[in-house]
């Protein structure tokens, strides 16, 4: 079975993402912060991660400028309400394979999530 953590500190869509890919068969933790996902990512490996980029302690650019440090090869999907142009560029040299804008078309994601963890 897939392990996706979602990083989010929108907690309606966290849950959303959760419950949407979960049905779908993958088992999902939610983290609010990147602080929060190395606690997480201490304990346990995932198959794919998605995350915010603004959120509070360590957003999204900090947590995959991080992740890349010691993890090269873990999927990292980024969904951002603010999908300017900078930040798409940064995030892909950080090694995201994705970048959707919210508000995002969920089946386009289940799609991404089902080819990444074929």
């Amino acid at each position: 079975m897939p392990y996706i953590l979602i990083i989010e500190d929108d907690k309606i869509t966290a849950e959303g993402i959760s419950s949407i890919l979960g049905n779908e068969g993958h088992e999902v933790d939610i983290a609010q912060n990147g602080k929060i996902a190395f606690d997480r990512l201490k304990n346990k490996s995932y198959n794919i991660i998605i995350t915010d980029l603004m959120m509070p302690e360590m957003d999204g650019m900090q947590f995959i400028n991080r992740l890349r440090m010691t993890d090269n090869e873990t999927p990292v999907i980024v969904v951002t309400a603010y999908g300017n142009i900078e930040n798409m560029l940064a995030a892909f040299e950080l090694g995201a394979v994705e970048i959707m804008e919210k508000p995002f078309d969920i089946e386009e994601l289940i799609h991404l999530v089902n080819e990444l963890t074929k």
